[in-house]
């Protein structure tokens, strides 16, 4: 569990979402799910590691910059929940974005098997089998 945490936290440390997405892909499992929020652009479940590297090419086609700040972490067995704050400005807009977020990693044997991310840290960390007193 703690390998789990120290790998979530040098994913924001080292803006392993935000940048080349690399060495975040190296650590999931190759059918990961990632779940998008029913209110996000692209809603639903998807699978598979080139898939979220499509993904997140679009995705950040549409931003000049953006960035995740870690805020809080939620340590449960085989998930971590990372409470964020989501920053950027539109690429052509310039309009500037800021929200909070909840994102959850889900691990397996070491890999990350499913990423989630939505905006109710209470239903994350239902989901997760957490409470407010297993963050840091």
């Amino acid at each position: 569990m703690a390998s789990h945490v120290e790998f979530v936290c040098r994913i924001y440390e080292d803006d392993l979402l935000d940048g080349d997405v690399e060495q975040l892909l190296a650590r999931c499992h190759p059918d990961v799910e990632l779940v998008n929020p029913d209110e996000a652009v692209e809603a639903g479940a998807r699978r598979g590691r080139d898939v979220l590297r499509a993904l997140a090419a679009t995705a950040w086609e549409s931003f000049a910059w953006h960035d995740h700040v870690l805020q809080r972490l939620y340590a449960g067995d085989d998930t971590v929940v990372a409470a964020v704050t989501f920053r950027a400005r539109g690429a052509g807009s310039g309009v500037e974005v800021e929200q909070d977020e909840v994102h959850s990693w889900t691990f397996r044997d070491g890999d990350i098997v499913r990423f989630e991310w939505g905006r109710d840290p209470a239903a994350a960390l239902a989901a997760a089998g957490l409470s407010e007193e297993s963050g840091r």
